[in-house]
């Protein structure tokens, strides 16, 4: 690893989480740094449970430049990884992420307490008209965001030309200039060529409920969707438990860490070299299966079985977290994962450790006269084997904003804003507080 300037180490420093959201901020021009161009760099993210390495591989061009514009840098710092680019003549911060990665995932999983694994991961930048150093940064264990990597990217020794795509693409809602909306393709997986009509009526079923659920619904005019056709040779997707392992181009399947519903692609650059032949800023993979499951990455991709029971809320579901970074609000559903702290804050909008009441992330939100933390029927809840719906919908503080003990996979120690939430339970509807995350990160992508 080279050794980090001591003016970017000292940035990384001081990065918090988002306790004090900062506003966006206007002060890169992008035609003054940049080109209209995508740059994807490609990388092999290699480790175990407590180590993790970087290898670059290639940069690869992705046609014009789909995502933020007007707000460069991003101002809530959320995900597990942060990335940043700088001019590498003056060090001026020029561009900033943050994301999720599987690899982050599998990291807290039993595997990785014993194997040293390789995935491919891609960050996508700005093609920049001169030399930039990028910096990677991690959350340590204080969730404080520190560098682990970084490296020089010289946009003179790569060729800027995008080779043509010969994939099928449908535009499925047309808003305008992609500089200045949201950008989502779609992609299908276990679709073979005599299914693609099956495809297109999935990928309509898909933009009808996600623009069904505020605020998407309100912000419809600010999307753009495409789709683009991925021919399988074999129809359906890979399921460990069933035997099943269809050489599929994006390589999605069920079983994911060990969790029967859970849907992740085993090949992160097939997905991306799909996702190029449109402008995108979030991609879906709609699953040909009537099985239930997905899943959902904070700027990386979702998965959803396309035809499964509770479609429309896997959708709207996983869309969360890949837009906006939100949380499962959820805690009595099994996952792979090791539990958070429950002493540390996360960087998530919508959950909190509630350290301190006085400082609540969403005070601002919360209805006057409700007590924090916030009672709730949770003894009940749990409980109960039936239908828990009403039991959520009859709670003396429905629809309003407080701090609800059970969240974040943690029945003690974490807390949710509202009683219930699509990411709490098949709802179909956002709290306040989820809400006002997903419409923050929008923001950046609009004028």
């Amino acid at each position: 690893m080279k050794r980090i300037s001591s003016i970017i180490l000292s940035l990384g420093l001081i990065v918090l989480i988002n306790s004090s959201f900062a506003q966006p901020s206007d002060k890169v021009d992008f035609e003054s740094y940049f080109v209209d161009k995508t740059m994807r760099l490609d990388y092999i993210h290699r480790g175990d449970v407590s180590s993790e390495k970087f290898e670059l591989v290639s940069a690869k061009p992705e046609g014009v430049w789909a995502g933020k514009t007007y707000h460069l840098t991003d101002p809530y710092q959320l995900g597990l990884y942060f990335y940043e680019v700088y001019d590498a003549a003056t060090n001026k911060l020029l561009f900033s992420q943050g994301f999720c990665s599987v690899f982050g995932e599998w990291q807290t999983t039993a595997e990785a307490k014993i194997a040293n694994k390789p995935f491919n991961e891609s960050i996508r930048i700005p093609w920049p008209k001169a030399k930039v150093n990028i910096v990677m940064k991690k959350r340590d264990a204080k969730n404080i965001l520190q560098p682990i990597w970084n490296f020089e990217v010289d946009p003179a020794v790569f060729n800027a030309a995008q080779k043509p795509s010969s994939v099928k693409v449908n535009q499925l809602l047309n808003n305008g200039d992609v500089k200045s909306k949201v950008d989502i393709v779609i992609l299908g997986d276990g679709y073979t060529a005599d299914e693609m009509n099956v495809f297109r009526k999935d990928a309509n079923k898909f933009v009808e409920y996600f623009f069904a659920v505020d605020p998407y619904k309100a912000r419809k005019n600010d999307f753009n969707v495409w789709s683009v056709e991925v021919i399988s040779a074999e129809s359906g997707i890979a399921n460990p438990n069933k035997n099943f392992f269809p050489k599929n181009p994006l390589e999605t399947t069920y079983n994911t860490f060990g969790v029967d519903r859970y849907v992740l692609s085993n090949n992160d650059w097939a997905v991306r070299d799909y996702a190029g032949a449109v402008p995108y800023d979030f991609i879906v993979i709609l699953l040909n299966s009537n099985k239930y499951g997905g899943g959902g990455i904070y700027n990386l991709y979702i998965t959803a079985g396309a035809r499964s029971d509770y479609n429309d809320y896997v959708f709207v579901h996983e869309m969360g977290h890949h837009i906006a970074g939100l949380a499962d609000e959820y805690y009595q559903s099994h996952v792979a994962y090791d539990p958070v702290s429950t002493s540390v804050e996360p960087w998530e909008f919508n959950v909190t450790a509630l350290l301190n009441p006085d400082s609540l992330k969403w005070k601002d939100l919360v209805t006057p006269g409700t007590p924090i933390p916030t009672p709730w029927s949770k003894d009940e809840f749990e409980k109960s084997n039936s239908d828990k719906s009403e039991l959520l919908r009859n709670d003396p503080y429905a629809g309003k904003v407080g701090a609800f003990e059970g969240a974040n996979y943690l029945s003690n120690g974490m807390y949710r804003p509202e009683v219930d939430c699509i990411m709490f339970s098949k709802s179909l509807r956002f709290c306040k507080v989820c809400e006002r995350g997903l419409n923050r990160v929008i923001d950046l992508y609009c004028k």
